[in-house]
């Protein structure tokens, strides 16, 4: 028997351990983050942005050239219509106990209600027209369509002219702008509207919403407010910087803006960012380390750190940013119960490994990270719990069906069945002799 586990295990683990090292670290935040933080979002490991997240890149376009035929007197188009169907769904997998506000931000500044969510949750709308729809005191409306305002404006000087949004290329119409819901007493992830085209699918998934009882952790931090005009914007011209990828000139306007204000936890982030794209990473973790003196409750640092932990093997410290993370705020960061998983697994703590896997599987309500059944089997095998290895590999291979290792997945799932036919006989024989 004791051989029989040594041949089982042995590759399990292997294939366990390449996957745990190889993850993109983007699962970290489901959801997603976009690239500058200016307190909404954080680049995750340092490379692509995503929002918290959130889950999916949201990339900052070049600017679309024009051609010489076309001037600032051009006549302006009408922008083609564009249709929005999708769900919101409560954390718990439940439905909203009552009609949502979706909401359409750009410019990270401009807000717009653009329709709202039936009894189910499900919503469906044409973008920009949203009859109906009634502004609050929390929403603007500079940024209409074909309204000159913020927006407006972004679009016209980001295109080389001054045609106004009404000539915008249609491609480009929505790229800085995400959908949100909006319900009180919860706060909601988002879905970036980035590149999305008259012809695309017009599903745009599942947007949920996460309690704010019992979330301690912040993702803007409080400092920010108190920062003076001069550091707000050398922090300015640093994500400016980051948009036109000039790191050194970043590094610089940030360092900038933590010299004259040293409590300023979002500039000291984004410059702990800078510094670990250089891969100056002492200086880097000093940086995240300053964000948290500044403000412990900004949670974007925490999440930084848990990655450098997770790429040095760090198992103790991935275990306790982690650890961190979700005690501020265990809603927004499911990634984090994976990787929190991993530490414990890489130490051979598989009760709490087991656990955090577990609610690593019930956190990933959009199956965006099919592999925490996956981990959560490796663990369980570990735990010689046979029929929940084989359950959650199970469940794996029917969330991720193309996977590829399906083939050892289906071999291991074969010697959990082999194992759990010889612990039943054995009890099957003592009942019949009984």
């Amino acid at each position: 028997m004791r051989i029989w586990q040594v041949r089982f295990v042995g590759p399990v683990m292997t294939a366990v351990a390449a996957i745990c090292l190889t993850v993109s670290l983007g699962m970290a935040q489901q959801g997603g983050q976009t690239g500058g933080t200016g307190g909404t979002g954080g680049t995750v490991g340092g490379g692509t942005p995503t929002t918290p997240g959130k889950g999916t890149p949201t990339p900052t376009p070049a600017p679309r050239s024009t051609s010489p035929s076309q001037t600032s007197t051009e006549t302006p188009q009408m922008s083609r219509p564009i249709w929005i169907t999708g769900k919101v769904m409560m954390y718990d997998g439940s439905e909203p106990p009552g009609p949502v506000t979706i909401e359409r931000v750009c410019s990270a500044s401009s807000v717009r209600p653009e329709g709202y969510t039936d009894s189910k949750g499900h919503f469906s709308f044409t973008l920009g027209q949203n009859n109906g729809i009634f502004a609050d005191a929390s929403t603007s409306s500079a940024d209409e369509l074909g309204q000159p305002g913020a927006f407006g404006s972004m679009l016209s000087s980001s295109s080389g002219g001054s045609r106004g949004i009404g000539g915008a290329n249609q491609d480009s119409l929505y790229w800085d702008c995400e959908l949100r819901a909006r319900l009180a007493g919860y706060r909601s992830d988002t879905i970036s509207l980035a590149g999305r085209r008259l012809l695309d699918a017009p599903d745009v998934g599942v947007i949920i919403l996460y309690p704010m009882a019992g979330v301690q952790g912040l993702t803007a931090s409080a400092t920010s407010s108190q920062a003076p005009k001069n550091a707000r914007k050398d922090y300015e011209r640093g994500l400016e910087a980051l948009k036109k990828d000039k790191p050194d000139q970043a590094e610089q306007e940030f360092r900038k803006a933590v010299q004259l204000y040293p409590r300023y936890a979002t500039a000291w982030l984004e410059l702990g960012k800078v510094l670990e794209r250089r891969d100056h990473l002492p200086e880097a973790r000093e940086a995240y380390a300053r964000a948290l003196a500044a403000d412990s409750k900004f949670v974007y640092p925490y999440e930084q750190l848990y990655q450098m932990a997770f790429r040095e093997q760090d198992w103790k410290d991935l275990a306790e940013k982690t650890d961190q993370l979700l005690h501020l705020n265990p809603y927004e960061f499911p990634g984090a119960y994976y990787f929190n998983a991993v530490a414990h697994l890489q130490m051979k703590e598989y009760d709490a490994a087991a656990k955090s896997a577990r609610q690593a599987v019930e956190a990933d309500r959009k199956q965006a990270n099919p592999k925490t059944h996956y981990l959560l089997g490796a663990i369980l095998i570990q735990k010689k719990d046979w029929s929940g290895a084989a359950e959650s590999f199970r469940a794996y291979l029917k969330a991720a069906p193309n996977a590829a290792e399906r083939a050892q997945v289906e071999k291991t799932l074969g010697q959990l069945d082999q194992q759990i036919s010889r612990v039943q006989t054995p009890s099957q024989d003592s009942a019949a002799q009984q």
